[in-house]
């Protein structure tokens, strides 16, 4: 037996033998006072009889009397009897040391020869009591009862009613704790698969290892049978390092070759075959299960052995190295998904600490996943408390000062805290997946607002890359515009540029059923990837939107400066709108305008802002002021 079980068989066993030990005891204790009351109940009967003179008829059962003798106050025996069921003798004898008549005259009422400990305990409930009670005429004492009650039918009635229900009560307890045992024993209780296949998962179509939904079916797996056999598992996230460069110099048939033998590199350390899983583009997850404890640096030390030997391909000799996040069951997680957002937060502290770096999960990274957890719930509470509110941050034409449209920008109105930027919760929102119902929800509410009271050509709409990817968008769209009847040009859709990083045929055949609607689309963060130029050769965008960090960098730095004019020359020599975003100072409008910028937006025209009345006073000030503007000092405006 290993040693979770032996523990649970221990557990339920004390625990078992405990609650039946005090049931017991909590029933023999219940039915000795409801006996000792009903006795009393019927020696106070008959002594009531004898205050009064009433004849008593000993030739039948005295309620469960069955002997009495009657006493005055000076102890003299008044009266002595038994009932007619009774074999015995009719004179009682008083125990030695015992006067009723001082008994009844101290307040008492009651004589039991029964152990005093073993009657605390419950374990000696005597059939047979001896009692004594007070005789009264209209309220005054005139002697005392001695008398002996059998309660032999009672008791008997009484202990067998509550065997059945401790029998009963023991009985669900035990399974309740079985129950418990098993869940604890098991890892994951009763959500355990039955006839799990690791063939069956999902498996990537380029390398044949495990999806990350597949990563997860195989840790609850074998983090199940580590539990049961008292194992560990090591479960490490691994990232090629400027892996990027690799597609981009040799090209991607050479990067995809790369990828396949670094899975079957990986699967030489794995547990099994199936060990292994592609988490992303160059992510890959490691399963190990050992019975020992094993050093995290050793394994970490094979992983880089084998991604550090030279890739071979096609006359290319590739070097690579890895970043490692390291995770163990059962120290940092139960589950599997669990387990690998603690290696996948490892990960991301590795990077942070350069290329080829190992990070273990530690209590730093607990307290910062429990909080993320935290958030990922206030989330899931805030879409179905509709917490999230819409702000407008206007786009001037630089030239004319006129209001060409809103940006529609997200902001969570969170219980205590006020309103909460996008930086504060869509990273979280966008690996959890909620991002996909809160990107609707604003697509839909800045259509409708723009339909209903926002004046403007159109209202800019931001796509993340999770939601482009996760859903038939272009039908979403198109449900959406015919439900708040705004014209579709009016609409203008923002995609990140990183959404072409892998130049996916699919993300540009998405983008051609939402041109085809009417609506506009713009690219933005320009400049951030290389994939941008290869992009507007492909599709035709109506709007580049330079990246933020340029335009903070405009005035300090000559090279960005040439950057931010290349990219507006490029815009105006194929027709495309160029915007700049994040404009705050006076020298910035000034070398955008002399670049042929013609569209601006950012503080310096006009914070985002709630509500109609407030987006169109500020868009309006800004653009009639705008000229005025430019020869004041710089100024943020943080509204």
């Amino acid at each position: 037996m290993s040693i979770p079980k032996f523990r649970a068989a221990i557990i339920v066993f004390v625990v078992g033998f405990a609650l039946g030990a005090s049931v017991f005891l909590a029933s023999r204790l219940f039915v000795r006072s409801v006996l000792n009351n009903d006795a009393m109940l019927a020696a106070e009967e008959l002594a009531a009889d004898l205050g009064i003179g009433r004849s008593i008829d000993t030739s039948a059962a005295l309620s469960s009397v069955i002997r009495y003798t009657y006493f005055d106050l000076d102890g003299a025996v008044i009266e002595s009897a038994s009932s007619g069921t009774d074999g015995e003798g009719s004179q009682l004898k008083v125990p030695e040391g015992v006067n009723p008549s001082e008994i009844v005259r101290d307040g008492g009422a009651f004589i039991d020869e029964s152990s005093p400990l073993l009657g605390f305990m419950g374990t000696n409930t005597p059939a047979v009591k001896r009692l004594v009670v007070p005789v009264t005429t209209d309220g005054e004492l005139i002697g005392s009862l001695l008398v002996v009650v059998d309660q032999s039918r009672a008791l008997a009635s009484l202990t067998r009613a509550f065997s059945v229900v401790a029998i009963v009560t023991v009985g669900m307890a035990v399974l309740a704790v079985v129950a418990v045992a098993f869940v604890v024993t098991r890892g994951r209780g009763f959500r355990q698969r039955k006839n799990f296949d690791p063939t069956k998962v999902p498996q990537d179509a380029l390398t044949g290892v495990a999806t990350r939904a597949g990563l997860i079916e195989i840790l609850d797996d074998v983090m199940e049978r580590a539990g049961e056999s008292d194992h560990q598992v090591v479960l490490m996230v691994i990232d090629l390092d400027r892996f990027s460069a690799v597609n981009g110099i040799w090209g991607h048939a050479i990067g995809d070759t790369v990828l396949q033998m670094a899975a079957g590199r990986l699967q030489n350390i794995a547990t099994d075959t199936f060990g292994v899983a592609r988490i992303s583009g160059d992510e890959f997850a490691v399963i190990v299960e050992s019975a020992e404890t094993r050093s995290m640096q050793e394994l970490a030390g094979r992983v880089r052995e084998v991604i550090s030997a030279p890739f071979e391909v096609d006359g290319a000799s590739i070097m690579l190295s890895a970043s490692i996040g390291g995770a163990l069951y059962p120290i940092n997680a139960d589950n599997g998904e669990m387990l690998f957002r603690a290696a996948s937060n490892a990960l991301a502290k590795a990077k942070m600490q350069g290329r080829n770096a190992l990070a273990v999960f530690d209590t730093e990274m607990k307290q910062r996943m429990q909080r993320h957890e935290a958030l990922e719930r206030d989330l899931r509470s805030a879409i179905e408390r509709n917490e999230f509110v819409v702000y407008y941050q206007p786009q001037i034409e630089l030239a004319s000062g006129r209001l060409r449209g809103y940006e529609a920008l997200v902001r969570w109105e969170r219980p205590g805290e006020g309103i909460l930027s996008p930086r504060d919760f869509l990273s979280v929102a966008e690996e959890t997946g909620l991002i996909l119902p809160i990107g609707n929800w604003v697509l839909r509410k800045a259509c409708q607002d723009a339909a209903e009271w926002l004046e403007a050509d159109s209202v800019a709409v931001n796509l993340s890359s999770a939601q482009f990817r996760s859903q038939e968008i272009d039908k979403t769209i198109a449900g959406v515009l015919q439900d708040t009847g705004l014209a579709p040009d009016r609409l203008e859709i923002e995609v990140p540029e990183n959404l072409f990083l892998d130049g996916a045929q699919d993300v540009m055949e998405t983008l051609n059923r939402i041109k085809a609607l009417g609506v506009r689309i713009a690219m933005d963060d320009f400049g951030c990837g290389y994939a941008g130029l290869a992009s507007l050769a492909q599709f035709p965008f109506d709007k580049i939107k330079i990246d933020r960090s340029f335009v903070g960098q405009l005035t300090e730095d000559a090279d960005v400066a040439a950057i931010v004019t290349s990219i507006v020359s490029l815009g105006r020599s194929i027709s495309v709108d160029v915007t700049a975003e994040g404009v705050e100072t006076k020298e910035q409008v000034t070398l955008l305008r002399a670049a042929g910028c013609n569209i601006v937006q950012g503080f310096r025209f006009g914070a985002p802002q709630r509500g109609a009345a407030v987006a169109a006073n500020a868009a309006q000030m800004e653009a009639e002021n705008l000229h005025a503007a430019d020869m004041q000092d710089p100024v943020e405006r943080a509204g």
